[in-house]
């Protein structure tokens, strides 16, 4: 009887294994935790937020651009799923017994799913910095343009984890060449013969990138620009958006950066005058 348990046991405890084997292995399908995916040629959304809130943010940042996607774009979707590719439809895996093959044949049905995907989370592997990688059809710079426009009017908060959210138009390597090049395809319409002359800024943050020095990719990406146009740190225009990180590096061209809280949806809905100069606040103590 005691042999029996211990054997019944032992299977029991066997199939618990491969059932939390089967499970982790699914997450790692569905949630990639230490994967760097993020390529050259893509192009989305750099965003900042809260540490140790990276899947929390990502889940309500893709809500938003969901969310104004489906406004600035109505027919998308449909567009999308018109030209989605026979290739897409992965063949199902043969019926098996083993975990293998149950694990092959969920996989190919998540890809096979008829629901469309316009945002994709791309963890960056760096804390409080993640990547929403966007379908092709989508321009990330008018998409956060327009979000920005409206929250500033409306006032309504839609997130809680997510900071800063920064459209990436071109994303490239880290090496200065690469960014220099970049940058200019992001900034072609103001490079064009017949641009008229505007104002314009440069931010450059570097993180987990030793090799590559944040005055060297300013001097060289602003060199093009000063030749027609003034700088202006406090008021620009346009602004060049450059996130250098571990061996890639984001760009996006945005217009009135500093006027949208430099895209910052945390303190977008700040009120600046509720803030009160020292001044004051002695002056309203002594009365």
């Amino acid at each position: 009887m005691g042999k029996r348990a211990t054997e019944g046991s032992g299977a029991k405890g066997s199939q618990q294994k491969r059932a939390k084997r089967h499970q982790y292995l699914k997450d790692r399908v569905k949630y990639p935790q230490n994967s760097f995916d993020i390529s050259p040629g893509m192009k989305g959304f750099f965003v900042t937020c809260t540490r140790g809130r990276e899947k929390k943010s990502a889940s309500e940042t893709i809500d938003l651009l969901e969310e104004f996607a489906n406004k600035l774009y109505p027919n998308l979707e449909e567009e999308i799923a018109a030209e989605k590719d026979a290739s897409d439809d992965a063949p199902a895996a043969q019926a098996g017994g083993g975990i293998e093959d149950e694990i092959a044949r969920e996989i190919a049905e998540m890809k096979a799913s008829p629901k469309i995907k316009m945002f994709r989370y791309l963890p960056s592997t760096i804390d409080c910095i993640l990547y929403i990688k966007c379908h092709r059809k989508i321009d990330p710079e008018a998409l956060v343009q327009f979000i920005f426009a409206e929250l500033s009017v409306t006032k309504q908060r839609k997130t809680r984890f997510t900071g800063r959210l920064i459209p990436v138009k071109v994303t490239t390597t880290s090496k200065l060449d690469a960014i220099v090049k970049g940058a200019t395809q992001v900034a072609h319409a103001l490079l064009a013969e017949d641009a008229e002359p505007t104002t314009f800024a440069l931010v450059v943050n570097i993180r987990y990138c030793d090799d590559l020095k944040r005055d060297d990719v300013i001097l060289a990406v602003a060199a093009p620009l000063d030749v027609k146009h003034k700088v202006d740190l406090k008021n620009a225009r346009y602004t060049l958006v450059i996130e250098v990180f571990k061996s890639m590096a984001t760009i996006g061209l945005v217009e009135n950066y500093n006027a949208l809280r430099r895209l910052n949806l945390q303190t977008l809905f700040d009120d600046p005058s509720a803030k009160k100069p020292v001044e004051d606040v002695v002056q309203s103590m002594d009365e």
